[in-house]
């Protein structure tokens, strides 16, 4: 101990305190006056930086002799930093007298062997009036999907409360959705924290947390129980308390897709790689067991399989070991992923390396870990005509290459012409009969012209002559006789049927001059107006196309645009066979990612080809490709609706209700918009023969029939539109829908890998999804494969 005494006139003060301590420890300074009288003195407290004062008396405890008194003050301190420190004198004051202690030097070492305190023991602000105190706490609060996350809760507990409880608190954990976690291990010692005075003992409880999936996470509140016992006497009932934490927050977010590999599976940590083969030495045709091995810092249980491709044998997918080691702060472990992978050649061999791509959250960038290469030695032997290392059973392929079925009639332009048309002999017989009767009691224009040429003199009627000249013009040329009133209509429309020019504007003068005569107050009818009205009709009548002739020009344009628009649509099937034929060899072979690239640039070529689409779904899911493969299933079955064996294979991963957005009727629409046709061709073609027959045209049959065509039509519309797939899509991996399209909004429901959605709105790079049951969200786009027919980009990309 150190002291220090100094006398000025009968008044002394005395400090006294250790010569060592550790960090974090509680020092008592001890602080002694003495005066004479019954007066205590006043004391100056120096300042005591670095350290903090936990407590200090502020009433000191005063004692009494025959003629001083003797006051003592105590101040209990503490500091986390190490080294050598100097406490300055405290100052007693006595009225005009003052004197000083001593300064008090104190060396602050580091604790031995002492443990970090948790996070959440450190930082929760524990209230010192209440006897148990409840915190939870969850750092980092925003990570990267894959990333750890530690959720910790601490209870503590006074000295009071622990001597009176009889048994350990009930904890319950809280439920956490969309995470994967592991339980920490307990510390041996329970750490201890002490607030001012009161010391209390943690009780603390860690896990893990991995999210597996970007969004915003709220952990619901963690619930405390424990009982108290009313009074020391044992058979004392007990009084029951619950506590709760507050939620903590967790917002995941995707590692950044800038500079991410091309191979880049999903894995995040901190990861090395290995590979090994089980012999050294092995004969073509014998299969020998490759494992790699992935270790290192990060959530295990979840790191994908490498992507492995060795040209000189085939691979077949074997098993996968897991082992988890949670005795760290940080979850680590490794997996092993084995392949049965058998020789096709003879030789001096190595297992190219490795390549593995890794999202490090510690150092924020992408990193690669790879694999020595490892050499074996392949003698010759004999190959088996069949692949027997693979043991599960593969999917069957459509070998034989259909391309495109033929376009159905009503993707023709000339089939909806053809049914526009229908009606036109029915109306036009009709309008035959109908002049015929007219005819006998009507003379034609030009003998009514000429009749008006010997009258005209008398009646100089301009209206007559006018009417009978633009609809004699009309008739002959097709066209309504109100389409001459603008000014140079008459003269253009004359042109364009193959009249002379001078004829034309001979034809135009002369209905302007008709036109003052008949509507102005001032105008007057030449005595020969009537026969020169029939003498420009005859030179039209001679010069003019006849009117068989006139629709040719509108027939020739819509039949370039139809041969346009076939051209247009027109596909390169050569290519589409030539990489069909190399996905069936590959798929053969067991390669079955080369097999489904190659059947991914045969829909490519060729997007209308089923067989293409089928193979596709088949090789997809043979590398356990789930999203791409019901994608490819959905689009060959709604190219060919009646195919049983595509049928079956888009409901191996979910069952596709007729209610399903996924479901695809078993009837294609090219059937329903054929009965539409005929329908409604028979219904116009009997009119028409009864008609040719000069028989009553049963003018409600034909509507009624007419109208059936028309809605048996719109039925085939509606499917045509179901079998599209537009405003559908395939989930590309399992995700949570969010309230909001932004990223951290409140997440809902779950749609699972491979479900087909509907989309039912697009906003930037989300999309607004509505599941079977009924309940919507959105989604970001990558999460998607579109199902329309025009989108063929979508099945490129990924893995």
């Amino acid at each position: 101990m150190i002291g220090a005494l100094l006398v000025i006139a009968q008044l002394s003060i005395v400090a006294h305190g250790p010569d060592s301590a550790s960090t974090c420890e509680a020092v008592e300074l001890s602080v002694a006056v003495s005066a004479p009288g019954r007066v205590a003195p006043q004391i100056v407290v120096p300042s005591l930086a670095p350290f903090d004062v936990l407590r200090s008396s502020a009433v000191p405890h005063v004692s009494y002799d025959q003629s001083a008194m003797i006051a003592e003050y105590r101040y209990v301190i503490t500091t986390d930093r190490t080294g050598t420190f100097t406490i300055p004198a405290f100052e007693a004051r006595l009225g005009a007298n003052v004197t000083r202690s001593r300064p008090i030097q104190l060396t602050v070492r580091q604790a031995s062997g002492r443990t970090p305190l948790p996070t959440v023991v450190a930082r929760a602000r524990v209230d010192t009036s209440l006897e148990v105190n409840f915190h939870a706490l969850t750092l980092p609060e925003t990570v990267f999907v894959g990333q750890q996350a530690n959720y910790e809760v601490a209870v503590f507990l006074n000295a009071t409360v622990r001597d009176r409880l009889r048994r350990n608190p009930t904890f319950f954990p809280p439920d956490m959705q969309s995470m994967l976690a592991y339980d920490l291990p307990a510390r041996a010692d329970p750490p201890r924290r002490q607030v001012g005075s009161h010391c209390f003992d943690a009780l603390v409880y860690q896990r893990a947390l991995f999210p597996l999936m970007p969004g915003r996470f709220a952990i619901p509140p963690a619930q405390l129980v424990y009982s108290l016992p009313l009074s020391a006497s044992f058979f004392s009932r007990e009084e029951t308390h619950e506590l709760q934490t507050d939620s903590t927050v967790i917002v995941a977010v995707d590692p950044p897709s800038l500079g991410r590999p091309l191979d880049y599976g999903g894995a995040v940590g901190s990861l090395h790689v290995a590979a090994k083969l089980d012999t050294a030495g092995s004969r073509v045709g014998d299969p020998l067991l490759l494992t790699v091995k992935v270790s290192g810092t990060g959530n295990v249980k979840l790191f994908p399989r490498p992507a492995v491709g060795i040209a000189w044998g085939t691979l077949v997918k074997g098993d996968e070991r897991v082992q988890v080691d949670t005795t760290a702060k940080k979850i680590g472990g490794s997996k092993e992923f084995d392949w049965l992978l058998t020789p096709r050649v003879a030789g001096e061999l190595d297992v190219p390396p490795i390549r593995y791509s890794y999202f490090n959250p510690d150092s924020r960038r992408y990193e690669v870990a790879q694999t020595s290469s490892t050499h074996l030695r392949v003698g010759d032997g004999s190959l088996a005509s069949a692949d027997t290392a693979r043991s599960e059973a593969l999917l069957s392929l459509r070998t034989r290459y259909r391309g495109a079925p033929r376009t159905p009639l009503h993707q023709h332009p000339i089939f909806w012409a053809i049914l526009a048309l229908m009606p036109v002999p029915a109306l036009s017989l009709g309008t035959r009969e109908r002049r015929r009767r007219v005819a006998a009691r009507t003379p034609n224009h030009a003998a009514r012209l000429t009749a008006m040429s010997r009258a005209a003199a008398e009646s100089r009627d301009a209206c007559e002559v006018r009417r009978t000249y633009t609809s004699a013009l009309a008739e002959r040329l097709g066209l309504q006789p109100e389409s001459f009133t603008r000014p140079g209509a008459l003269a253009r429309a004359l042109r364009r049927r193959g009249v002379s020019t001078d004829v034309a504007l001979d034809g135009e003068r002369f209905l302007r001059e008709l036109d003052e005569a008949a509507f102005s107050s001032s105008g007057s009818l030449a005595s020969d107006a009537a026969e020169r009205a029939a003498n420009l009709y005859r030179a039209v009548d001679a010069e003019a196309l006849p009117r068989t002739q006139i629709a040719l020009p509108a027939l020739s344009v819509v039949a370039l645009l139809a041969i346009g628009v076939a051209t247009a649509h027109a596909y390169d099937a050569a290519a589409a066979q030539r990489a069909f034929d190399r996905g069936v060899a590959a798929y053969q072979q067991h390669n079955f990612v080369a097999a489904r690239e190659a059947f991914i640039g045969a829909v490519a070529a060729d997007p209308g080809a089923p067989d293409a689409w089928a193979d596709l779904g088949t090789a997809s899911w043979a590398v356990a490709d789930t999203a791409r493969s019901v994608a490819a299933w959905q689009h060959a079955l709604r190219l060919e609706p009646l195919a049983t064996d595509v049928r079956d294979r888009v409901e191996l991963v979910h069952a596709l209700p007729w209610t399903a957005a996924g479901y695809v009727p078993a009837l294609p629409d090219a059937w329903v918009f054929d009965l539409a046709a005929l329908l409604w061709c028979f219904a116009w073609g009997m009119a028409a023969y009864r008609a040719a027959r000069r028989a009553p045209v049963r003018g409600g049959a034909v509507a009624a029939l007419a109208v059936v065509a028309a809605l048996v039509a719109i039925g085939g519309f509606a499917l045509s539109d179901r079998l599209s797939g537009r405003h559908l899509a395939v989930m590309r991996r399992t995700a949570s829908l969010s309230t909001d399209p932004e990223l951290g909004g409140e997440r809902g429901a779950t749609a699972i890998i491979g479900e087909v959605v509907h989309v039912s709105g697009r906003q930037g790079a989300w999309s607004r999804v509505t599941l079977d049951d009924g309940r919507d969200g959105w989604l970001e786009n990558a999460a998607l494969v579109s199902l329309d027919a025009r989108d063929v980009t979508e099945m490129r990309g990924g893995n």
